[in-house]
């Protein structure tokens, strides 16, 4: 009698699953996420005394903004917006993210004085996407125009000390703080999420949308730091392109990196490609990079809680801004290692996970790099 070779073993529905969710992932966008993470460690503890003038300074946070953009385009639907009727509960986890990022990003403010926070501000423009998250693209980008002008002039207005915090009190104070003067004000930045936005809503599969988001990202940005450099520009605050300095300049230019960097990580990770031999290296050269930014928020959290008695024991030695660079490279390491090891044999991060259930989040099939 002959034997009858066995048929392939037929998957179960768990695991076409978790194969559907791997493939369908965003890699570049983590990889991007994880860059911004990293480079907000850099930016905390980088040494002043060795280098002032840093170029992750700001950027970092920017592009960790701009990804805020993509990360709400694409779990309300990317490329196809949610249909009217699933619009409320995607609405309403976002809020709630916002409301959580908020509370932990007050109580890690409380806990690492060292430290300008971003999260409660990273909350508040979560708010503010939610009124401009179902509008078309061709709405979005003169909004986005209109903001860039229009909020660093209200910020202009705004009463300040001689370290740049308002002098208004109150709850006008605090909204003048979450929206335009303080350290991450959400008015200002709220082009950031919009563009990533506008990228979510062109279908960041197409390789098109990303040569775009490429050469559109150059071009803002030699435009916005080549300000400077008009005949003139010393004298209007605006063409000032300076690292959170807030002005349509560094809205411009900074904003442009972020987007032609995700563009490119894109480009480079095969996003709705095949993947083939130069793709594949360069997925398996970024993972450890797209394991940390697959968990960003686990990663800064623990950041902040570490960091907090290290910076207390270094200035308490008589060290200044920052931390020993080699303390830098340390964290840089062990959190590539911990996130590699964590997404290897656990699978999400831990608080991204009590987010997403405490939000209830409405996952669609396809639905990619939520966050």
């Amino acid at each position: 009698m002959t034997a009858v070779p066995a048929g392939p073993a037929v998957p179960t529905a768990e695991a076409v699953g978790a194969r559907r969710r791997g493939a369908d992932r965003l890699v570049g966008v983590d990889v991007a996420r994880g860059i911004a993470v990293l480079g907000m460690f850099a930016a905390h503890m980088w040494p002043r005394d060795l280098l002032d003038e840093r170029f992750f300074d700001g950027r970092s946070a920017i592009l960790f903004a701009t990804l805020a953009g993509v990360s709400l385009g694409l779990v309300s639907g990317g490329a196809s917006p949610a249909p009217r009727d699933r619009r409320g509960p995607v609405a309403g986890s976002i809020a709630i993210r916002a409301a959580l990022l908020i509370v932990l990003g007050l109580l890690l403010q409380a806990w690492n004085a060292y430290v300008l926070v971003i999260l409660p501000y990273y909350g508040v423009m979560f708010v503010l996407l939610l009124g401009l998250l179902w509008l078309p693209r061709r709405a979005l980008v003169p909004v986005g125009a209109v903001v860039t002008l229009v909020a660093p002039y209200l910020a202009g207005r705004v009463p300040v000390d001689g370290f740049g915090d308002t002098t208004l009190t109150g709850p006008l104070g605090l909204a003048a703080d979450a929206l335009l003067v303080g350290a991450y004000p959400a008015l200002v930045w709220l082009p950031f999420l919009i563009a990533g936005l506008v990228a979510a809503r062109s279908d960041l599969r197409r390789r098109r949308t990303q040569l775009t988001m490429v050469i559109v990202g150059a071009v803002a940005a030699v435009l916005g730091y080549s300000a400077r450099f008009l005949p003139g520009a010393g004298a209007v605050p605006a063409l000032d392109p300076a690292d959170h300095e807030g002005m349509p300049a560094e809205i411009v230019g900074s904003g442009g990196v972020a987007v032609a960097v995700i563009g490119l990580l894109l480009l480079v990770t095969g996003a709705g490609r095949e993947i083939g031999a130069p793709t594949a290296i360069a997925r398996t050269a970024l993972s450890p990079l797209a394991a940390t930014g697959a968990q960003p928020l686990t990663v800064y959290t623990l950041h902040l809680l570490i960091t907090a008695p290290l910076f207390t024991a270094y200035r308490f030695a008589g060290g200044s801004y920052g931390l020993p660079l080699g303390w830098l490279v340390t964290a840089v390491v062990g959190t590539l290692v911990y996130a590699s090891l964590w997404r290897r044999f656990v699978g999400r991060g831990p608080l991204e996970r009590l987010v997403a259930r405490a939000s209830r989040p409405w996952d669609r099939p396809g639905d990619v790099s939520s966050g």
